[in-house]
């Protein structure tokens, strides 16, 4: 089983498919909290909002924002592989999305129907970057997936680095690489990794035949 696959069957049943949006499409964590049904298209996701920082608080009125460096109303689509639908279907058959409220940057109210929110009371609204942070690397420690030292190995961020690395591994031109990750520039892209050539992600999925992001296979 690859390390990408321990986490996730270690970390809370509800943060699952976050390892997947993370790791399957490039998203950042914040993204990936923001998943909505409006996100699920066939063959790709559409990445539209971000989970705020300030989301955990109960007087927080606008729990979901734009994307980083991008406007209200701006989005990306990033294709998704077979095996992250599946686990967008497996969250589905357990957990219903729950629709939440919010005012958007120029005073708009807007209602999203999310994958990923409390179900507990006194949790506030939405899980933020850092809620599913500590639950990642609770789950890394759990699997065993740590350093010398006994500390988590990763980060929730080394799950997008796994997704380009493993894009450009696969012969996906930067270009397209750099407008999946949502960065500002295709400069951040080539600065992060533009030293990768084809070589081997930096964390390994479990079965042979699993999709990758470039449409190839692993």
């Amino acid at each position: 089983m690859g390390e990408v696959d321990l986490i996730a069957e270690h970390i809370a049943p509800q943060y699952r498919l976050a390892v997947y949006l993370q790791s399957g499409t490039g998203q950042r964590p914040s993204e990936a909290l923001a998943f909505s049904t409006e996100c699920q298209r066939s063959g790709f996701v559409r990445v539209r909002w971000q989970v705020s920082a300030k989301a955990h608080r109960g007087d927080c009125h606008t729990s979901i924002v734009p994307l980083k460096h991008r406007t209200e109303g701006e989005y990306r689509d990033v294709p998704a592989a077979p095996f992250v639908e599946q686990e967008i279907d497996g969250h589905l058959s357990r957990w219903a999305p729950v629709p939440v409220a919010f005012t958007g940057l120029r005073g708009r109210r807007r209602r999203l129907e999310v994958f990923f929110s409390p179900r507990q009371r006194g949790k506030g609204v939405m899980p933020t970057a850092s809620t599913f942070g500590y639950h990642f690397k609770k789950a890394c420690v759990a699997a065993g997936v740590v350093d010398v030292d006994g500390k988590a190995k990763y980060t929730p961020g080394s799950l997008r680095h796994f997704f380009a690395s493993t894009a450009l591994a696969n012969g996906v031109p930067i270009r397209e690489v750099s407008r999946w990750l949502g960065h500002k520039s295709i400069k951040t892209t080539v600065d992060i990794y533009g030293h990768l050539g084809p070589v081997r992600p930096i964390m390994k999925v479990r079965r042979l035949g699993r999709q990758t992001p470039g449409g190839c296979y692993a």
